[in-house]
């Protein structure tokens, strides 16, 4: 399959090295050095159960590149608004663009420049990123959940399945796509701000009590959110994403890695998020509203 994935930092790079591993004709399209050294030296993806350096083109330019059958778009929300449009190029007549972007929201916006019926909403569940120019870490393995919005099924859904199985990323074919990524907002919004505002990873700061409640405050607020919206979510599933993630090894979610470096950061998709949507329809969000007020002076970026 062509594919080019837009955004190849920890998560589009992560995928797009090991679909090119494959023998997927992938090209990524990335900036500054991190491209350079792609160029210069391949990619190489650490990951739990080993590691590996493959070749594969890269770009700045998605017009070099051309029609494609799959566009993965991994980008940062922030930038969502200047790079949708530079997606044209990499659209045929039968191009799909799966988005794994952070939020809720993102879907609707490729939607509204690239027509609907392209796109399929999906979420990530992993934890990558770029250790150093041109090499990337994942701490977590790749799972991917997506789907169409207007059927339950379909083929080409299937076949981008079993591409992304081939190439040993887990994947599956939600029938409620929305519902799919409102799962992972809940949590993801959620750790995201208690971890930044606590400058402390998830592992060592969920050992506090203190911590832990706020967490699943922070959880329950974003679940009463999506389910005021007709979302459907289980009233349970702030417990037991707490008991999910005690299993799982250390990880830094990506916005807390990025307050900590000074970059910009996705604060408005998230924790922003939760507040603008719950005000839209009376959800009052008093703990997202705190991480929010105590991290935006840092939103976009600072000197190091």
């Amino acid at each position: 399959m062509r594919i080019a994935i837009m955004g190849a930092g920890g998560v589009g790079g992560c995928l797009g090295g090991l679909l090119a591993k494959a023998g997927n004709d992938v090209s990524l399209i990335a900036r500054g050095e991190h491209l350079e050294a792609i160029r210069a030296n391949g990619l190489k993806i650490i990951r739990p159960d080993g590691e590996f350096v493959v070749k594969v083109d890269a770009t700045n330019d998605p017009a070099e590149v051309g029609p494609v059958d799959l566009i993965l778009y991994t980008v940062k929300t922030f930038h969502n608004r200047s790079v949708i449009t530079t997606l044209k190029p990499l659209m045929g007549a039968d191009t799909s663009i799966i988005s794994l972007q952070n939020g809720v929201e993102s879907h609707e916006l490729l939607g509204s420049v690239l027509g609907p019926s392209n796109i399929l909403p999906g979420a990530y569940w992993a934890s990558a990123h770029v250790q150093t120019p041109g090499i990337i870490t994942e701490d977590v393995l790749s799972k991917i959940s997506f789907g169409e919005i207007e059927v339950t099924e379909s083929l080409r859904a299937l076949d981008i399945r079993k591409v992304f199985r081939d190439a040993g990323i887990e994947a599956d074919i939600s029938t409620d796509p929305v519902q799919i990524l409102w799962q992972k907002f809940v949590v993801h919004s959620s750790l995201a701000g208690v971890t930044s505002a606590a400058q402390t990873l998830a592992g060592e700061l969920l050992k506090f009590p203190d911590a832990r409640k706020m967490f699943l405050d922070a959880m329950e607020e974003a679940l009463a959110v999506g389910i005021a919206r007709g979302i459907d979510l289980s009233e349970n599933l702030a417990q037991e994403s707490l008991e999910w993630i005690d299993t799982l090894p250390d990880f830094q979610v990506s916005m807390h890695g990025d307050f900590e470096a000074g970059r910009v950061t996705e604060l408005d998709a998230l924790s922003g998020a939760v507040i603008r949507l719950g005000k839209q329809i009376g959800v009052k969000t008093p703990v997202h509203s705190f991480f929010y007020s105590v991290l935006l002076p840092h939103k976009d970026g600072r000197a190091v």
